[in-house]
């Protein structure tokens, strides 16, 4: 596994093929999640909430700072 610094910052809108593309290879794996492909933007986004999208960009990326990983919150029930 490659060792990167890491600069962790509110996700943008066009960051989302990067963050596309590391959700499909997580759900490549079968453990992710039940889907098997990514979703389109507007259904990950309306299934996101506003706040706690946050991306870590690679410092050490000469390309000036590939996204290296994500998190996201999504709401759930309040039972």
């Amino acid at each position: 596994m490659k060792k990167i610094n890491a600069m962790i910052e509110n996700m943008q809108r066009d960051d989302w093929k990067d963050v596309r593309a590391i959700y499909g290879e997580g759900l490549a794996t079968g453990l992710a999640a039940f889907m098997t492909s990514p979703p389109k933007w507007g259904a990950w986004n309306a299934g996101h909430l506003e706040i706690g999208r946050l991306v870590a960009r690679d410092d050490n990326d000469e390309n000036g700072g590939a996204i290296a990983g994500f998190a996201a919150l999504s709401p759930v029930p309040d039972t």
